[in-house]
């Protein structure tokens, strides 16, 4: 799963947050687009390599390996 780059879209967040927050469809594609945008810029500065919804439902962020490697030396 480490070349996943982006396997959630904006419509895509935009529905859970439909589901899950209650928006409305506006607002939902609204805060979906903000989201989007804030993964590309921690993509920009290293942070995560990709985002993608997990077997439950749930959007999650791939660490980029120089992340990894700050949070292991962390430990």
């Amino acid at each position: 799963m480490s070349n996943i780059i982006e396997s959630a879209t904006v419509n895509d967040i935009a529905l859970y947050l439909q589901r899950e927050e209650g928006l409305d469809a506006r607002h939902a594609r609204e805060a979906a687009e903000e989201v989007i945008a804030g993964f590309h810029d921690m993509m920009a500065k290293g942070i995560i390599k990709g985002w993608y919804f997990n077997e439950q439902s749930h959007l999650e962020l791939l660490p980029s390996d120089s992340a990894l490697k700050i949070i292991a030396n962390q430990k």
